[in-house]
Parts: C-alpha cells; structure tokens; sequence
C-alpha cells in the first residue's frame, strides 16, 4: 500500500509539473547561505484577490486583479525590500503538496471554481495513510530573514497595505462562478482578500491576508462576517461566554463549561469559514507560478488564516499579533512539523495577542470579540513592551501601525529585536470541559501544557500527525 502511495505522488507530481508553466526556482548561493548571509530582493505589488463568503452579497465571487503590467501600476508600484535566507527546516513533500493542490483545483470538466474544501486532513485517507517519509522531508530552502529589521518591516507594511482595496471596478478575473458586477452591488465588502508581492523574474512571492477590518465598537467594510469567524477560530466553544451571547455554534451542552470536540471540528469546517477563502488564494498562485517560492503573511486573523494555510502547505509564514491559532489547527487536524519556518510576531501591551483580553471589562467584550484561545504554532517573536518598556495593556495596541510606527521604524530608541522561540507551558480554556462519543464519551479538559492545553478529542492511534 506504501509503495502504491508513493507511485500515486510521482505521478501526481510529474502530471502536475508538465501542465503549468515553468519558471526556474527561486535559489540562494547554498554555500553563503548556510553562513546565514541573507541576500536582499526587491517585491512589488503583482495582484490582489477577493473572496466572498457564501452568505454575502454575491456567493461564491472569487475574483483577481492583476497589477503587475496594467494602468493601475504607476499608483501601486511601492518598492518592499526582503531578506532571505537558507535554513533547514521540515516541510511537506512537493509530491504531497501537489497533491493537495491537485485535490482543491478547478476540473477541467466542471464550470466550478477552486475547491478548497476538498483539502482537509481529517478525511484525506490516501494521504495519513501514508509512509511518514514520504509526506514530510527535511530541507534547505529560502525562508524570511527573522534577523532583519528591514524584512519586518516591509512584511509589516505588506499587512498593513492589505487593509487598503483598489479603487478599480472592472478589470477583475472571475476565478469562480462568472459575474457581471458594477460598484452598486458592494460586492467587495464582503469575505477575504489577499494581496500578492512578487519580484521582477517571478520566482518569490509573498501572500498578504487581510486581518480583522474593524474596530472594537465599529464595523468596517468585512466587520460582520470577521467577527463570526475571529468568534469561530478564537473563543473555547462557540463564543458561548454568558446567556446574553448569540453563540456561533451550538457545540456547548446547558448551561456549564461542557462543550462537544466532535461537533467544534465540524463547525470549523463550515463553507463560511475563511480558512477554505485564504486557501483559494494561496491555490490560484501556486497553480500560476508552480516552481515559485511562496511566503505568507498577515495581521490579526489574517496572521493566523496565513498560519493554518501555511501548516496545511508546509509553506514559511510570519503573522503580525495573530491570535493564538492552535485551537483551530488542533481542531482542522493540520499537520505538525519539526521546526517549521513560521513566526508569530507581537508584544505584550496587546491582549489579542497575549490571549488576555477577555471578561466582562474587556474592550473584547463590549466589542462582541470572544478572543479566548492564546497558544500558538511554530515560534513565538515578542517585544516585551510593557515591562522593558512601560507600554500599558490595551487593545487599540492591537493596530498593525503600530507595530509599523512604534516598533520597527522607529529611529531613536528602537527597540531590538525579539528572539524568536517556541511556546511552552500554554493553558487555555481551563474552565472547559470537552466530550466526545468517539472516545466512548470520555471527558478532557485543558492542563498547563501547551500540548495538551488544546481541547480537542484524542486521534486514533494510527493517525501519523500526532
């Protein structure tokens, strides 16, 4: 059966690479590279996604702009100056990766678009059933400069650039179901976007999500549908924090702390989910730019869209005060990697980030945010602002310009750089209790450790993640 596995991957790999169009790979100089001298490289603007949610406006609008080579260029052409890298890291295999990316891609004999969902690692047999060795190898590849200021900076900004739309109506590319739009259908305030940078030869590219775009006591133009997934993604179990709380889901039992594992990881797996959009966009440009390296980045809940695509991938990532994602990687069953190349980069003076703002007085609270989850995946970068610095806890630090203005751009008493390492003793949702029928209705609740802090049911012992 092993064997069969791994002659379906080449195939897929092989079928895959002949059908797209080559590009050489993105490469450093090996021998300078493992010295860790990074090389500088120029990004720019190359195009931007939109997805709607299936309940907005216009469902199932997937659309592109490109930037890149069009009229819109000389207003779009900011110059992002990155740092990369060689480092040793684990990752998916190409002939694994491309067979997810093959799972979610258009039929040629279907007038569908991307199929996002078909990606999920709960059901993909073929793939858990597998040799270890031949889903995950252990490589040399380009990763973001950590150690840079400049590549922060210009990630920074990235995020922060991907909160702004482009005032441009009609050179979109349907990518999903074909739509004839004009701006009176406010199509655009609805779902995720992605913004694209790439260099002159196109062999890097980094994916810019759109986090949160509201504020605690106002809705932007996406607000709603962002509170319901930062609820979905973020709190213990449906955002079910008292009885005068509309709950997301309807996984919680009565009135206590219990709440069913089984029912959470199907409600995540819900088409309004993001999770599925951001993976639309992620497809489109691999399936563009095959040979490609690919980073993704984000601020807020697009830090940890980009985060759960990345683990999905096997791809490099840096979020900007993300939420603590692993609750829903736990529960997406998302792959795990031996010092995967992702970041999550914040400081303390943020409650979102540091996973404290909760309870009645909390700005989470009246702003209808249950921002419950705090531990994170791969490594955490904190800026320890308030005890070094005398910065005080608040959520409107929770701003990516402030990052940008406060942070890494500032010219007189910059603050260092943090060090980047892995969480450990993480607890959250103490207070909960997790049922699940497919432990013989066996009971978990959350512990001081970061691994078995994720309220989630327990694999079958033959699962090859965990």
């Amino acid at each position: 059966m092993r064997i069969y596995h791994f002659i379906l991957f080449i195939l897929v790999f092989t079928t895959y690479g002949m059908c797209a169009q080559y590009q050489q790979p993105f490469q450093l100089d090996s021998a300078a590279e493992r010295q860790r001298q990074s090389q500088a490289l120029t990004l720019t603007l190359h195009s931007v996604y939109h997805h709607s949610s299936p309940s907005g406006p216009t469902p199932r609008l997937f659309r592109r702009l490109d930037i890149y080579n069009s009229q819109l260029r000389s207003s779009n052409d900011a110059l992002y100056d990155i740092s990369a890298v060689t480092d040793s890291s684990e990752r998916l295999s190409k002939p694994a990766k491309n067979h997810l990316i093959q799972q979610g891609s258009p039929l040629s004999t279907s007038s569908q678009g991307y199929q996002p969902k078909k990606i999920r690692w709960k059901r993909l047999g073929s793939l858990t059933a597998a040799n270890m060795d031949i889903l995950k190898e252990q490589v040399d590849q380009p990763v973001p400069d950590v150690t840079s200021r400049s590549t922060l900076l210009s990630l920074a900004m990235m995020t922060n650039n991907a909160y702004s739309g482009i005032d441009n109506t009609t050179d979109w590319y349907d990518l999903g179901e074909p739509w004839h739009l004009n701006t009176s259908f406010g199509w655009d305030s609805d779902g995720v976007r992605g913004h694209v940078f790439g260099n002159a030869n196109d062999t890097l590219f980094v994916i810019s999500y759109k986090g949160t775009s509201v504020d605690l006591w106002k809705t932007g133009p996406t607000g709603e549908k962002d509170k319901i997934n930062d609820n979905m993604l973020f709190s213990c179990c449906c955002a079910r924090i008292s009885r005068a709380w509309t709950p997301v889901c309807d996984c919680y039992q009565g009135n206590e702390y219990v709440c069913r594992s089984e029912c959470l990881e199907n409600s995540i797996l819900d088409a309004e989910f993001y999770y599925d959009h951001a993976m639309a966009i992620y497809l489109d440009v691999a399936e563009r730019y095959p040979n490609a390296t690919i980073w993704l980045t984000g601020h807020s809940l697009g830090g940890s869209l980009a985060s759960l695509v990345g683990q999905t991938f096997g791809i490099p990532v840096i979020s900007f005060e993300a939420p603590g994602e692993q609750l829903a990687s736990t529960r997406l069953h998302l792959p795990h990697y031996k010092n995967m190349a992702l970041w999550h980069f914040g400081h303390t003076a943020d409650p979102i980030f540091t996973g404290e703002c909760t309870g009645a007085s909390s700005s989470c609270w009246f702003g209808g945010f249950a921002m419950e989850s705090k531990c994170h995946t791969g490594k955490l970068c904190v800026w320890d602002t308030v005890q070094d610095y005398g910065w005080r806890v608040d959520a409107r630090t929770h701003r990516i310009r402030n990052v940008i203005d406060d942070i890494l751009n500032k010219t007189e008493t910059a603050l260092p750089l943090p060090i980047c390492k892995k969480e450990r003793d993480c607890d959250e949702c103490g207070l909960w209790t997790f049922t699940d029928k497919r432990d013989g209705n066996k009971t978990e609740s959350s512990s001081s450790s970061t691994a078995e802090s994720t309220p989630t049911a327990t694999e079958p012992p033959d699962d090859p993640w965990f």
